[in-house]
């Protein structure tokens, strides 16, 4: 069953999200700067006019329109920034979350914990990857406990033979005793062996 749940924190990962949201913004002003330079170098050499207070200006056009530019959309710019920010900010969340989720259900898998799930929100980025991991953990816990079940006949087959006197066992019994460990052993390899391991 999925697990449901809000995150209030929106910095999860502070260095990752701080980059990110200061990278777009980096690049959404850079991308204005350039465009503006590209501007000003094909009208460098025209003049314009323009009026302010009732005053005519006249000026080299790259630097009047850099200013009127400036002096008219200020508030825009800034308000623009902040929401650019913004969109940064819940673009980064939406893989932050993920990531951190995915870093701590490996963290647990890594000390032997293979109950947690990778659980994320509707809208998160990462949602193929999530169902991967957790189906692996399914599938390998589904496998360990198969081995546990063929380890736990071992135990017993060899704890009946301690309680019990060897000598007073018949040659057919004690066969038989060794053939179901090694029909547990076996199945045990098969498990093992449906796996590619790394090197030592």
């Amino acid at each position: 069953m999925r697990q449901k749940f809000k995150r209030k924190n929106y910095f999860i990962k502070q260095k990752f999200q701080g980059k990110m949201i200061l990278g777009l913004f980096l690049f959404v002003i850079g991308s204005i700067i350039l465009f503006t330079v590209i501007l000003g170098m094909f009208s460098a050499d025209s003049m314009t006019m323009s009026y302010k207070n009732n005053t005519l200006q006249l000026g080299q056009t790259p630097i009047m329109l850099f200013k009127n530019a400036l002096a008219a959309n200020w508030v825009f710019i800034i308000f623009g920034g902040s929401l650019l920010v913004l969109a940064a900010l819940l673009v980064s969340h939406r893989i932050a979350g993920p990531q951190f989720r995915f870093e701590m259900t490996l963290k647990n898998m890594i000390a032997g914990n293979l109950k947690d799930t990778v659980s994320l929100r509707t809208h998160d980025e990462g949602s193929e990857l999530a169902a991967q991991i957790n189906a692996f953990n399914y599938h390998l816990s589904q496998k360990i406990r198969e081995i546990d079940k063929h380890s736990q006949a071992i135990d017993e087959l060899t704890e009946m033979m301690d309680r019990t006197d060897v000598s007073s066992l018949s040659k057919d019994s004690l066969l038989e005793k060794f053939k179901s460990i090694r029909k547990q052993n076996n199945a045990i390899r098969k498990v093992t062996t449906s796996f590619t391991i790394a090197d030592e």
